[in-house]
């Protein structure tokens, strides 16, 4: 399986205990009509009238910009809106744009999604028969499909012809592999998962695993439709949404009735006092350059080291005795001669006489 499976070689999600790690009750005058999660882990929330923002460490969302009774949004660097005539627009708030319309408007569309693919971002944009695989300039092509929703893997290349997105019809979800932006038409499905009980929504993480939220519970499902766990979570009503935030592999749970945003933290094995944890780096995609943390509970000669996909060593960029702590180091992008590294899937891999940690990242300028 090409970078996909490579990606999946080296990195395995090692399923704890969840459990809330906070709760934010959103004021009762927004009407929420759509909300997702940034890479950076910012909850976008497309309300009646205006786009607005959570920082990661806000309660209070921060009004971005009016915008008249939006339906659906994703959010990458950019942020996507359908509109209420149906129209793709899009704004990039670093630069403090207004939103800009494209030619596109669509025939009832249900969900949208933002992806990566040669370097490049482009959109998917669901309707009621079939999912349009969209640039900002027109509709490149579709599948058919009676999906009521879909969900892609955050920050995954989609130029990768394994590389899945999901669809949920029916209380059944299937995985899409073999095609790209460039050969839509090879892309097949097939039934990954099917359920007897409603469906409320689903989402999946970087590592291609699936949670399905009902009612009462999230099931969480492997690349490949295995079952993993269950996590008992208070009664949700119809039309609550699950997201996972690339930015800390949390979840967030959106309850439409109470206007509340659940979170739940893994409580992985390094929380629980393993010698070395990696966490993750920050931003991810990485422009210009990005932060590692590693947390050691005693002092340890360690080396980190970053590897491209095919497993070649690029630069190490920490070497050493460090002290019992929590320690940052800082990657710039570049190989071992100073040289800017192209676009693209990278591990970072800490190794000591105590244990190796290794965790991906993704270069995209």
């Amino acid at each position: 399986m090409k970078k996909l499976a490579v990606i999946l070689l080296f990195l395995c999600l090692a399923f704890g205990a969840w459990q809330q790690s906070g709760e934010i009750t959103l004021p009762k005058s927004i009407q929420v009509n759509d909300l997702t999660i940034s890479n950076s882990g910012e909850i976008w929330i497309l309300s009646a009238s205006a786009l607005l923002k959570l920082e990661a460490t806000s309660k209070s969302p921060l009004l971005i910009q009016e915008i008249s009774d939006g339906k659906v949004l994703a959010a990458q660097d950019e942020i996507y809106i359908l509109d209420n005539t149906s129209r793709l627009v899009f704004l990039n708030p670093s630069k403090e744009e207004v939103a800009q319309p494209t030619r596109l408007t669509f025939n009832s569309p249900d969900g949208i999604a933002a992806i990566n693919a040669d370097n490049d971002r482009y959109v998917l944009v669901l309707e009621s028969n079939q999912l349009n695989f969209c640039s900002k300039e027109k509709i490149l092509g579709s599948i058919i499909t009676n999906a009521d929703k879909f969900t892609v893997v955050p920050l995954a290349d989609y130029s990768d012809t394994q590389t899945p997105l999901f669809t949920l019809a029916n209380n059944r979800i299937s995985s899409w592999t073999g095609g790209t932006f460039k050969n839509i038409e090879n892309y097949r499905s097939r039934l990954l998962y099917s359920a007897s009980n409603t469906i409320l929504d689903f989402t999946a993480d970087e590592n291609g695993n699936l949670f399905v939220l009902f009612s009462d519970s999230i099931v969480v499902l492997g690349l490949s439709g295995e079952y993993k766990q269950k996590i008992s979570i208070e009664t949700m009503p119809l039309g609550s949404k699950i997201l996972t935030n690339p930015a800390n592999n949390n979840l967030v749970l959106f309850n439409r009735f109470d206007k509340t945003l659940e979170i739940l933290s893994n409580i992985r094995a390094d929380d629980r006092g393993e010698i070395v944890a990696l966490h993750k780096n920050h931003p991810n995609p990485v422009d210009n350059l990005t932060d590692f943390e590693f947390t050691i509970n005693q002092p340890l000669n360690l080396t980190i080291t970053i590897y491209n996909l095919i497993g070649e060593p690029v630069k190490v960029i920490a070497k050493g005795h460090y002290a019992k702590g929590t320690h940052q180091v800082t990657w710039h992008a570049d190989d071992d001669k100073g040289n800017l590294v192209p676009n693209g899937v990278y591990f970072y891999r800490l190794e000591s006489e105590k244990g190796v940690a290794i965790r991906q990242l993704i270069v995209l300028r």
